[in-house]
């Protein structure tokens, strides 16, 4: 019989002892495999997203809440600046691409997002990731999954989650509410789904894109409905007023500008020209969401990391408690394993390899549970924010805290071994 099948019939005659054990490395494994998981992915899409653009260009105030609302759609936007600041910026020598965005209104929590269509033809790129031909590979979010994008006013195109939480198909309309909250919807004046986007793991899926000449209309009227609420009806038509109003695209406001360098080097000289020659908050993406997760997400990260290695820290004790006991009542078994010719060191190795077993268990059992964490909170994270995250991911991380859950749970098996190394054949053969 085998040293391996010794141990394992040893740890199954003990089975409750050695399943509580399991879960103890297992719980530990799994809160860290988790949590690895989760910042590692999220942080993977926040950065796919961050290097689609150079530089935000927003209203004064947070450089981090323009970039949390101009790129991923969340938090409120920071105020309005002018279009025609938007038109000036293009027109910088730097300046490779520039996009206008116009956020406020929304429709069933889904953020409604005014641009422009030339936004639609924009690769991203990346900065680590190379291609066959030594170039920086190219990202399309926006490609089309049914119907086409939008070519006029009041035309939406619509990202995959939004169409599959919604119902909204090719050729629906709807009506968006003004700002965030609850500020009355634009009624009579309804959006047509002309298009679908294909899912792409980005905020882009939980957006809706119209033309930002839309959302100036619909702010007109909503303005002009508001100060016929507060004046008295003098027999005028307002109505016909709406109707033959032009829209001066120089005259009215956006929330945001996105803006591709002609090189990333530019980024820092591009922000003063901002800061010197428009009234207006320059933000590089990246170094706000590095700055998010070193200030905000990387101390919980942290505290929870440490929660982890204090459980290893006491599954390593279960593991050697747990073998110092079973070897005190297995006393009398080595002893007569000893006299039928078993060396110390084979009984020695036999506890190190318990120990192995109940570790490596342990481990793949915490995996299990955390992937399964980790996919249950990509849902969330996905439905929230739009952002897809791979659960089955295992990365380089989590592969060296498995090892030092290998190496610490072999050590735990250390003092036991020792101890039945040293047993005295003959008092243990006289034990009763």
């Amino acid at each position: 019989m085998s040293l391996w099948h010794i141990a394992w019939n040893y740890l199954w005659n003990r089975w409750f002892t050695t399943a509580m054990t399991i879960l103890s490395v297992a719980l530990a494994v799994g809160l860290i495999s988790s949590i690895l998981t989760i910042r590692n992915e999220t942080r993977k899409r926040f950065e796919e997203e961050q290097l689609a653009y150079d530089i935000v260009v927003g209203p004064q105030g947070s450089p981090l809440q323009l970039v949390l609302n101009a790129i991923y759609y969340m938090d409120n936007p920071t105020g309005y600046m002018s279009y025609s600041d938007y038109l000036r910026i293009k027109e910088e020598e730097d300046v490779a691409h520039a996009f206008p965005v116009g956020l406020g209104d929304t429709y069933n929590s889904f953020r409604i997002v005014g641009t422009e269509k030339d936004i639609f033809d924009y690769p991203w790129s990346s900065d680590t990731q190379l291609d066959s031909s030594g170039e920086y590979k190219k990202r399309y979010p926006f490609q089309i999954k049914e119907g086409r994008f939008f070519e006029q006013s009041m035309e939406a195109v619509i990202g995959e989650r939004v169409a599959e939480e919604t119902g909204l198909t090719i050729g629906s309309e709807f009506s968006g509410t003004h700002g965030i909250a609850d500020l009355g919807d634009h009624a009579g004046e309804m959006y047509t789904v002309v298009g679908i986007l294909k899912p792409s793991g980005t905020s882009n899926d939980r957006a809706i894109f119209v033309d930002l000449v839309s959302v100036w209309e619909l702010h007109a009227t909503h303005d002009e409905e508001l100060e016929e609420g507060h004046s008295h009806d003098d027999g005028h038509d307002h109505a016909h007023d709406h109707e033959t109003k032009e829209i001066h695209k120089e005259d009215q406001k956006i929330t945001a500008v996105l803006v591709d360098l002609e090189s990333s080097s530019y980024r820092f000289t591009f922000m003063e020209t901002i800061l010197d020659d428009y009234k207006c908050t320059p933000a590089v993406p990246i170094i706000q969401v590095t700055r998010l997760y070193d200030k905000i997400l990387g101390p919980v990260v942290a505290v929870l990391k440490a929660v982890g290695y204090v459980v290893v820290i006491i599954s390593a004790l279960s593991i050697m408690i747990g073998l110092y006991l079973s070897i005190i009542q297995r006393k009398r078994d080595m002893a007569i394993m000893r006299a039928l010719g078993a060396s110390a060191y084979e009984i020695f190795g036999a506890v190190i390899i318990e120990a192995f077993l109940v570790t490596l268990i342990g481990i793949l059992s915490g995996w299990v549970l955390g992937k399964l964490v980790a996919i249950l909170l990509g849902i969330y994270v996905s439905q929230t924010y739009g952002l897809t995250i791979y659960g089955l991911t295992t990365s380089i991380d989590e592969l060296k805290f498995f090892a030092v859950v290998a190496f610490v749970g072999l050590f735990a098996g250390i003092i036991p071994a020792w101890e039945a190394y040293q047993a005295d054949i003959a008092e243990d053969l006289q034990a009763s």
